[in-house]
């Protein structure tokens, strides 16, 4: 679908609770491929769901094994707070550059202070980080968690019906950057560059895949009417400036 090559900043592999997709690193592999994905940043199921160090692990070995195709995104889960934050320095030493956090996957609220803490090491460490904010309100919490810190934070998981919230958290401060993965509304993007000044500088393309169809968060990009140089910045030109800092 697109002309270019893509860089994703969200994909996963392994077992997902529920789900009997294959999503093992193979097809990852076979979908990026298919679909003219240069580079993903890739997260092991197992740190989301089992245990983050454990999928930590096996994240590295994936880049390890694929270092032209991926880069190693670490899991932290708070609710293992100190550790996590060990595992922090541990894995941004390592060259991990970015770190996700999954609250409504792993049942806890954003205003929590092991969340806070886990935060703040990670701004220390100048890493930034992805927050899934799925539902109303968790925008604007997030938002106030962490007026304190400076490394780029990537919103995501937002849907089409909490853009508007999503939009007020970016307008507030110029850290925060939106994920393209459920924004297949009419002129959404249009309407980033529109309300946000340099907004397209600051949308990113995420995908999920294989967990979701690469091409649902590829089309409406694609098929928007931005230009082909703001097509090129949300897919992978705003990314590969965010890691590069």
């Amino acid at each position: 679908m697109s002309t270019f090559p893509v860089f994703d900043s969200c994909t996963v592999f392994g077992p997902w609770p529920g789900r009997s997709t294959n999503l093992s690193l193979d097809v990852l592999l076979k979908v990026m491929q298919s679909n003219n994905i240069a580079r993903s940043l890739a997260t092991a199921s197992s740190g989301i769901f089992y245990d983050f160090r454990q999928g930590n692990s096996e994240t590295l070995a994936a880049a390890k094994a694929q270092p032209q195709q991926l880069y190693p995104v670490g899991t932290l889960d708070p609710r293992a707070y100190p550790a996590c934050l060990e595992e922090a320095e541990k894995r941004a030493s390592e060259g991990f550059r970015l770190f996700r956090f999954f609250p409504s996957f792993q049942k806890w609220p954003i205003n929590y202070a092991p969340f806070r803490e886990v935060v703040r090491k990670c701004d220390e460490l100048k890493v930034p980080i992805a927050v899934q904010v799925e539902n109303p309100g968790e925008c604007t919490e997030l938002a106030d968690l962490v007026a304190f810190t400076e490394a780029p934070l990537l919103l995501a998981g937002v849907r089409p019906q909490h853009l508007g919230e999503a939009l007020a958290v970016m307008k507030s401060d110029s850290k925060f950057y939106l994920e393209t993965t459920y924004l297949q509304g009419y002129s959404t993007f249009e309407t980033v560059r529109d309300v946000i000044p340099n907004g397209i500088e600051r949308v990113v393309f995420a995908s999920f895949s294989p967990l979701r169809y690469l091409s649902a968060a590829l089309g409406p990009v694609v098929t928007s009417k931005l230009s082909e140089d703001e097509k090129a910045l949300i897919l992978g030109g705003n990314l590969k400036r965010l890691l590069s800092n």
